[in-house]
């Protein structure tokens, strides 16, 4: 057999048969290379091993300036990759056997995975940010840790106040909320009189942390404006506090 240095390619590949053999100026096939502009051929670099994850990942997917693994349990991953732990909905002892799917949809990972089991779930890694001290969160609102861990936290209300009523006993530290739902709860924290109890008309709740309302069940004497420091001479003042993030 002949060897034959293909330098000057000029037909690219050509897979038609030719009487007296192949033409040294094209190819029939070429695998893992490339052509260059002056017709030369150069073999095609190879892949580089970039970091060794730890068992137990699955799937690789760039998002937000950074490299995305996916797990069952929360892993340690070298620096430029986070790991986004994925629960098994019903059995959290399963572990993920494969990711069918994972790419950014709209400012977020939507990921496919198929667990130990054979069961597939689809995944959409929603976020409200970065947990920030001295913020107010809603039930519902969801924010990740300051140090990464894989998981998201929810806010979520644990015990539900019962909602503003009239004419209802009032005691240091009841906490009611709004008849109509505001994300807010109230504290008593001030009561005058032998038997205090909230007013026959439901006050204008504030929506503002630390702020504070008074009820009036005594019209004698008239009320001065309510302030933090001059409350009414009668009924119940509240103060409310932001829903703090409970999960």
């Amino acid at each position: 057999m002949t060897d034959i240095n293909l330098n000057a390619l000029k037909a690219g590949i050509n897979r038609l048969r030719t009487k007296g053999g192949a033409d040294p100026s094209s190819l029939y096939d070429l695998v893992n290379g490339f052509v260059t502009i002056d017709g030369s051929i150069q073999s095609r670099p190879g892949t580089v091993r970039h970091a060794a994850l730890p068992a137990g990942t699955k799937g690789l997917c760039a998002f937000d300036g950074g490299m995305v693994v996916f797990s069952s349990t929360p892993q340690t991953v070298p620096a430029g990759y986070t790991c986004e732990v994925l629960s098994h909905p019903t059995d959290d002892t399963q572990t993920i056997a494969e990711i069918h799917f994972a790419a950014p949809f709209m400012g977020f990972l939507y990921v496919v995975a198929e667990f130990a089991n054979g069961d597939v779930f689809h995944y959409w890694l929603q976020s409200g940010g970065t947990w920030a001290a001295d913020t107010m969160y809603k039930v519902g609102d969801t924010v990740l840790p300051t140090v990464p861990n894989g998981f998201r936290y929810q806010t979520v209300l644990k015990s539900n106040p019962a909602a503003w009523a009239p004419n209802v006993p009032r005691a240091v530290g009841d906490v009611v909320q709004p008849t109509v739902y505001t994300g807010w709860k109230y504290t008593v924290v001030e009561v005058a009189g032998d038997n205090p109890s909230s007013g026959a008309s439901e006050p204008d709740w504030p929506e503002s942390n630390g702020a504070q309302v008074a009820e009036d069940v005594d019209s004698t004497p008239a009320p001065a404006a309510p302030t933090p420091t001059n409350p009414p001479p009668g009924g119940d003042r509240y103060s409310n506090t932001k829903l703090l993030d409970n999960r």
